[in-house]
């Protein structure tokens, strides 16, 4: 009778930055939402950049009518929680932040709703459609994210 071995490494495993899953070995850097969490910091950044410099354009944009002090401030938000995700070595909390960033935009967006024109009303549905897209991204990678955090214990 033959016996089916295992191939033979060709190298050594070669460990990886970060601390491994307990259940894992040390060459195994187990990390699900990591890479939608950079992509998601990134993109915060971009858009709290855009929010905080160019505010009327952001109400003109998005046809929500609301201060630019207001404006500003959710661009002040979103750039501090990119820098956090992306500077965060577990950065859960971070997203979750997000998440509740998404809650007060989709807020604001909400009242604008009360003295917008037809025109306006269009162009807040649609902003309002990409933040909910926005905010499923953001719940999913902070469940991954917590997931993984749990299992490192």
């Amino acid at each position: 009778m033959t016996r089916i071995s295992a191939p033979a490494r060709l190298t050594a495993p070669k460990p990886t930055r970060g601390a491994a899953p307990s259940r894992s070995s040390p060459d195994v850097l187990y990390e699900p939402g990591r890479g939608l969490a950079d992509a998601l910091g990134l993109f915060s950044i971009g858009l709290g950049l855009w929010e905080a410099l160019a505010p009327r354009s952001v109400a003109e944009t998005t046809g929500a009518q609301l201060p630019e002090g207001l404006i500003r401030a959710f661009g002040l938000r979103e750039v501090l929680c990119g820098i956090s995700i992306l500077s965060n070595a577990r950065p859960a909390g971070s997203v979750g932040a997000r998440v509740a960033g998404d809650a007060m935009d989709l807020a604001a967006l909400a009242s604008a709703l009360r003295d917008a024109s037809a025109e306006q009303r269009k162009r807040i549905a649609s902003s309002a459609a990409a933040v909910l897209g926005v905010t499923v991204l953001d719940l999913i990678c902070c469940l991954q994210l917590s997931a993984a955090a749990a299992l490192e214990g």
